[in-house]
């Protein structure tokens, strides 16, 4: 695994993908708190302006009192949490200062270029074919594979460190300690939490590209892995509100907290201070680049351009993606009607049976689907 022909070769073949990703962290996350920084500037400049104090003085019944001027420039929360079940009580009534560079385009493309970057390591060396030159390479698998991760590990761990500690670092220094008064449980689990959230997002991708053969098919398949907690958390969500009705807030806030586990692919999304869904993630990790290094071992350069890289993920695949149909069909029937927990079911369970039929039809009868597919 430490032979150099063997790394020089592997950054050869990722280096930009590598230093697109270290750029796009750098302009998501640094520049971003930079910016951050600013807007929180210039919201307390606005405050202590002349036209704000006329505009206070002029309108007394819209006037924003003291607390809510400091509560909305105190940083307590790295990314607030959605539902007040989970915000210290005294930011109920007024939202703390919220950070944007989390919904900022550069910050978006930072999780679309870590996948990209699995896509690079495993999917497109098998688009191109060149899987059959890696294979007459003089290295065990397991060690090209394993290559292939630590660059793409140890490049998103560094650069993510990296972007956060000099983004956060600019922030603070700027603004005024009084207004700082971090819930630092929840922030941690956010900071530690994005980390494994891209690492999982890279793995998830040379995952995909081990079982899936169809470099169409890995990318549709991928979008419905990143789509699955808008499905399985509104599914949660409804089968809570049929079962325990008179759960209540202490069982909503229990739904909420075991949804983190659900959201582990979307980083800074946890609503809980919890550890749990951080410790999951890490161990989620480690379970996957285990089974990366098996699946990349006995993966056969034959399949090149079959649909399912090997044959055993025909069922699974089919049953997984029914399953998905049927819970965002059941998702928006009980959105348009009002429905009993049988009637959702019926309509989660028969939108299940038909998916199944109509990908089982496609996949035996409709040759060409995907590109540099064959049924199998």
């Amino acid at each position: 695994m430490f032979n150099r022909g063997l790394w020089y070769r592997e950054w050869r073949n990722m280096r930009w993908m590598l230093l697109g990703v270290a750029v796009l962290f750098f302009l998501g996350i640094t520049l971003g708190l930079v910016s951050d920084a600013e807007r929180w500037q210039s919201q307390k400049d606005y405050y202590e302006s002349s036209d704000f104090i006329k505009q206070q003085k002029e309108n007394p019944e819209f006037k924003t009192s003291d607390e809510e001027m400091k509560t909305s420039l105190t940083v307590a929360y790295l990314a607030i949490p959605m539902y007040t079940n989970f915000v210290q009580e005294e930011y109920v009534e007024y939202m703390p200062f919220m950070f944007y560079f989390q919904v900022e385009m550069f910050f978006t493309l930072i999780k679309v270029s870590v996948f990209i970057l699995g896509v690079l390591a495993v999917i497109f060396e098998r688009y191109t074919r060149a899987n059959r030159f890696t294979a007459s390479l003089p290295y065990k698998r397991t060690h090209i594979i394993g290559v292939k991760m630590i660059m793409g590990i140890a490049t998103i761990a560094l650069s993510y460190l990296v972007s956060i500690g000099i983004g956060l670092t600019y922030f603070f220094r700027h603004i005024p300690t009084e207004y700082i008064q971090l819930e630092m449980a929840k922030f941690w689990t956010d900071v530690v939490g994005g980390l494994f959230t891209y690492i999982l997002i890279f793995l998830l991708a040379i995952l995909i590209g081990l079982l899936i053969g169809s470099p169409i098919a890995a990318a549709v398949v991928a979008f419905g892995v990143m789509l699955l907690p808008n499905v399985l958390n509104p599914t949660l969500d409804n089968l809570y509100k049929y079962i325990w009705p008179q759960g209540g807030e202490a069982g909503m806030t229990n739904l909420l907290r075991f949804e983190d586990y659900v959201n582990i692919f979307s980083p800074f999304s946890f609503e809980s201070a919890s550890l749990g869904a951080v410790i999951f993630s890490g161990v989620l990790s480690v379970c996957m680049v285990l089974a990366i290094l098996v699946l990349y071992k006995k993966q056969h350069i034959e399949r090149n351009g079959y649909l399912f890289a090997f044959s055993w993920v025909k069922w699974p695949f089919l049953i997984l993606f029914s399953l998905f149909i049927g819970m965002e069909t059941a998702n928006l029937a009980v959105a348009d009607t009002e429905l009993t927990l049988i009637g959702y079911l019926s309509w989660g369970i028969g939108a299940t049976i038909a998916s199944f039929i109509l990908a089982l039809y496609i996949l035996n009868k409709m040759r060409g689907l995907f590109q540099m597919s064959k049924t199998n």
